[in-house]
């Protein structure tokens, strides 16, 4: 199985749809300077190069470009460039081995996989609120991204990808560093949010987070690192609250205090960009105030809506495995 992932992986045609969805994304040059365009002004000779680097075993992945964006509450984001040909191979790798991969998350699980969006997991939210799970531990993550042990994320890739080449290119593009105004810093955990293949990362990450709920009375939906737990009780959901924080922090992350809560469907919520009070969800303006207590239950309220149905099929290259 994987020397046939290996083999796809390495295929001129898969390098080729790479750099197209490279291109199609277009995105800033990393630390080489080598943009987009420079890179298509010969782009097959590059790809060509570039694949048979990786076939040769003499590509050496270069460190992220540090790009700092402001955010509007006066704060920083901090984001971690790879170069163009590192997008590259990342998308290839991405193309042949995420079909095999993907299959095996956990359906609680909903971003950054195919044919599922946000609204997916907002219409799961409602489906477990219709089953009588009213309680919510409503949870948010510190610096997610920047939290991943290399080391514990390494042995879970292992569970998924056993061939030693691909080990070794995903254990460089994490330990690779960052270059920064100050110079290089090689940090011990966390991986760059702008890399191609660390959606990837970090829901192999989470999976294990994934299961250890999915087996138990409670119920998730998780997008990304922004997540609910759902219970039939506020006792339960309470002993859920530190049940949630010690399995993060055995995994190197914790919930940000402030942001954390536990609620119900009556007192209403707020995710991913929606509004939950009783029976009603709706779309949520996030400059708005904070949702208010709900009122009674046989009232409805006046901003609900309708759900758009999801059809939309995301742009994918076509994967075998």
């Amino acid at each position: 199985m994987m020397s046939t992932i290996a083999s796809q992986f390495l295929s001129l045609s898969n390098f080729q749809r790479a750099w197209e969805k490279v291109a199609e994304k277009r995105g800033c040059a990393g630390v080489d300077g080598e943009t987009i365009d420079r890179f298509a002004s010969n782009q097959t000779l590059n790809i060509y190069q570039l694949r048979s680097a990786v076939e040769e075993g003499t590509y050496q992945p270069s460190p992220c470009k540090q790009v700092i964006i402001p955010k509007k509450d006066g704060r920083q984001r901090e984001l971690k460039i790879p170069t163009v040909r590192d997008r590259i191979v990342q998308q290839a790798l991405l193309n042949a081995i995420y079909p095999a991969i993907e299959s095996k998350f956990s359906a609680a699980s909903f971003a950054y996989r195919p044919n599922l969006s946000y609204l997916n997991a907002v219409e799961k939210v409602a489906h477990w609120r219709d089953l009588g799970y009213c309680w919510v531990l409503d949870a948010d993550v510190v610096e997610f991204f920047d939290r991943i042990e290399h080391q514990r994320l390494l042995k879970a890739v292992r569970q998924y990808v056993e061939h030693p080449g691909i080990l070794c290119l995903i254990k460089s593009w994490v330990s690779v560093g960052v270059l920064t105004a100050e110079g290089l810093v090689l940090p011990q955990k966390g991986i760059p949010q702008g890399g191609v293949i660390s959606p990837m990362l970090a829901n192999i990450y989470l999976d294990e987070f994934d299961r250890f709920i999915d087996a138990s009375d409670l119920k998730l939906v998780r997008y990304a690192d922004d997540f609910l737990i759902l219970a039939q009780s506020q006792e339960r959901i309470r002993s859920a609250y530190a049940e949630v924080a010690d399995l993060l922090e055995n995994m190197g992350l914790m919930m940000h205090s402030q942001k954390t809560q536990i609620t119900s469907f009556q007192r209403g919520f707020r995710f991913l960009g929606h509004g939950f009070l009783d029976n009603a969800i709706f779309p949520v303006d996030a400059k708005s105030e904070k949702l208010k207590p709900g009122r009674e239950k046989n009232e409805t309220h006046p901003s609900k809506k309708k759900l758009p149905t999801w059809n939309q099929k995301h742009k994918q290259a076509r994967w075998r495995s």
